[in-house]
């Protein structure tokens, strides 16, 4: 477990991240997923995160939400290749928003895998974000975040470490996002992302 301290409408908050590997897929919900490929086994290993967020504000002062841009790249031959993906829930993947999970006090789950390949490396930058005025405009201010991942080495899972994030891995971030979501504005250098 980790924890995250960190600073919002002058009141402290703490975000607690659960990691670690995948011992139990069905506990997690992969059979509700319904996916033609699934087998426990083939799960088993990958990672499995869930951040929550604890603050005293309340209604919409305990508005904010998590966004998480995944690269992975893929070694195996035949197949090669660096992906990004924002990682937005497949029921909104074409709207124009770019969080993970939103909401007061919103939780963040996720539990990767990737089927078929034996040569990976996946890494995910995971920030609890807010807007300035709430819900009404789409400007988005990092809170805090956190980096975490792994590596697939013939067939074989290794979980990166997770590490808390610093100002650098959200303004590496904001090219990407400007791109992707152009409605919206993503500051950079307000606040601390730590």
């Amino acid at each position: 477990m980790t924890t995250i301290p960190f600073r919002l409408r002058g009141a402290e908050g703490l975000v607690t991240v659960h990691y670690g590997a995948n011992e139990d897929p069905v506990r997690w919900g992969y059979p509700v997923l319904q996916l033609d490929w699934f087998r426990p086994e083939l799960v088993r290993g990958f990672p499995v995160m869930q951040a929550s967020v604890e603050h005293p504000a309340e209604g919409y002062a305990a508005d904010m939400g998590w966004l998480q841009v995944v690269r992975y790249g893929v070694r195996d031959p035949g197949e090669e290749g660096t992906v990004t993906v924002f990682d937005t829930p497949p029921q909104l993947a074409e709207t124009e928003t770019p969080y993970a999970a939103f909401g007061i006090r919103p939780t963040f789950f996720d539990a990767p895998s990737i089927e078929g390949l034996r040569e990976v490396s996946w890494g995910a930058d995971t920030f609890l974000v807010y807007s300035p005025d709430a819900v009404l405009s789409r400007v988005l201010r990092p809170i805090c975040g956190f980096k975490w991942g792994y590596q697939l080495r013939d067939g074989v899972v290794f979980l990166d470490p997770l590490s808390v994030a610093e100002a650098g891995d959200w303004e590496r971030n904001l090219p990407d996002l400007r791109e992707r979501f152009s409605s919206w504005i993503f500051e950079e250098g307000v606040g601390r992302v730590r």
